[in-house]
């Protein structure tokens, strides 16, 4: 990121996000905001609801309440493909590791 550029005006909202799964409560009630130049982090322990948020704002679940507004219009049941024309992807963590030292 450069630091230089100024954190500008909100571009992602979501507000009151609840998803379920059956009689699982994935996320209940979550709201947050991304500015633009803006980094931010979810965190959480397994099973927290991190990946699912994630799933709903890039289009993969549609919430059971709560909506999804990119840079100022609700999004509503996008599709993944559509949400990544508009520039909103998501990536996984891979975690990979090689050994670097050899037996004799």
């Amino acid at each position: 990121m450069n630091p230089h550029r100024k954190i500008g005006d909100v571009i992602l909202q979501a507000e009151a996000i609840s998803l379920s799964f059956g009689g699982v409560k994935a996320l209940t009630n979550i709201s947050l905001e991304v500015r633009e130049h803006e980094v931010l982090s979810i965190i959480g322990p397994n099973g927290a609801g991190k990946s699912s948020m994630l799933n709903v704002i890039n289009g993969v679940y549609h919430p059971q309440q709560g909506r999804v507004i990119y840079r100022g219009e609700a999004r509503s049941k996008m599709r993944p493909h559509e949400a990544a024309r508009q520039g909103i992807a998501r990536t996984f963590q891979n975690i990979w590791s090689r050994s670097t030292s050899s037996s004799t």
